[in-house]
């Protein structure tokens, strides 16, 4: 991204980001984290439930975690809105991106909770192969599984819009801030001061009465 002011890691607090997403993963109940436009997480991961850590520190089934936020993300750049999948353990995970101007800014990755009705088919963006080592994994997991937070599609649904919305407005204005900011900056050091000749001065008054002088002889050469 050639416009540096574009880049997500220069636009943002990250400390006023970090609580701000802290807050927003507790009162919806996800887990989040925010990525820049490559995928590179530029924030930590706010409330990572106990399950998903367990998955994620495995090597193999870190990869299939990773291939479903890559995925999640170019769909909704694709749709330019929140896109609502289920990853490879079913878990229901949702892409945000962040659009300005239409450039692709980052995107706020939430989720990792279970569906309360199975009224709507969500696509899984990446499927795993059986495995006997994947079930032993899991079943040592299966507490935290069941403790994934349960949520209804519309609660889903909405918090999508939420977020997508909420996101790409403070991102906006931290980008309208910045490059006022640059903007005066630029004006004040292309400033120099006047040379003297150019100085308009104000024309000078006196209050003195100026009377010729009669000359009462000539002089001569």
């Amino acid at each position: 991204m050639s416009n540096p002011l574009f880049n997500l890691e220069n636009i943002i607090d990250l400390e006023k980001w970090h609580v701000l997403q802290d807050s927003l993963a507790l009162v919806t109940k996800m887990a989040i984290i925010t990525v820049n436009y490559k995928g590179i997480p530029v924030s930590k991961h706010s409330y990572c439930q106990p399950f998903c850590q367990g998955v994620r520190k495995d090597d193999v089934l870190s990869q299939y975690c990773q291939k479903c936020d890559a995925r999640g993300g170019l769909e909704a750049v694709r749709l330019n809105a929140p896109y609502i999948y289920q990853c490879h353990f079913n878990i229901v995970d949702i892409a945000i991106p962040i659009i300005i101007d239409n450039q692709y800014i980052g995107a706020v990755m939430a989720g990792q909770i279970r569906l309360r009705d199975s009224g709507h088919q969500l696509e899984q963006l990446v499927s795993r192969p059986p495995s006997a080592d994947t079930e032993q994994k899991f079943t040592a997991l299966e507490a935290e599984y069941a403790s994934l937070p349960v949520l209804s599609y519309e609660e889903v649904s909405t918090t999508a819009d939420m977020l997508f919305h909420l996101c790409n407005y403070v991102v906006g204005e931290a980008i309208s801030k910045n490059t006022t900011i640059q903007m005066y900056k630029k004006r004040c050091s292309g400033n120099r001061p006047h040379p003297p000749s150019t100085l308009l001065l104000p024309p000078i008054r006196s209050t003195a009465t100026f009377r010729p002088c009669k000359a009462s002889y000539l002089i001569r050469w």
